[in-house]
């Protein structure tokens, strides 16, 4: 799963009426691609987009 499958995967369940907007391709490799197309669209879904993402860091150093 990449990067931004769970991102994706997490936007849904914490945003589900914001998940489209903050949705990017599968195909996405690094955190910092993710945070560059989403701060595109606007700084509130790139600072949402962030925060998704420091979740998912948090996940992995926790398991």
């Amino acid at each position: 799963m990449t990067i931004a499958d769970r991102y994706n995967a997490e936007a849904v369940r914490l945003l589900p009426h914001m998940a489209e907007s903050l949705a990017v391709e599968p195909t996405i490799t690094t955190e910092n691609e993710i945070d560059e197309i989403v701060f595109r669209r606007g700084e509130f879904l790139g600072g949402m987009a962030c925060a998704i993402l420091a979740m998912i860091e948090k996940q992995d150093q926790g398991a």
